[in-house]
């Protein structure tokens, strides 16, 4: 179970939706992820590399930035450390599948 999934748009990365379990008493946290993100990317870009995704993991949290969709980007919290990065990571692609089929083209 997530604690928290954000969905991003992808060019700004501006959030689109987000569900969380917990209260956050941070009201400017998704525009300070924003902009960390936006600033990684840009870091990326200028050493010629590209950024699909990212897992940052410390003590209290473990998250997962990945791409999820053509226009999205899709970020999910997790503090339960008895769930393996791996099942987490084949989840989101497993829901991937499923939102891409909602991209109308």
């Amino acid at each position: 179970d997530a604690d928290e999934v954000v969905l991003f748009e992808k060019a700004t990365f501006l959030v689109i939706s987000h569900s969380t379990q917990n209260e956050h008493y941070d009201k400017l946290r998704f525009e300070k992820i924003s902009n960390i993100i936006k600033q990684f990317k840009l870091s990326c870009t200028k050493a010629q590399s590209s950024f699909q995704s990212m897992e940052v993991l410390n003590s209290n949290f473990t998250a997962f930035i990945d791409t999820f969709t053509s226009n999205t980007y899709v970020m999910v919290i997790m503090t339960d450390k008895s769930i393996q990065s791996a099942a987490t990571r084949l989840n989101i692609a497993a829901a991937r599948k499923h939102f891409e089929k909602f991209i109308v083209v």
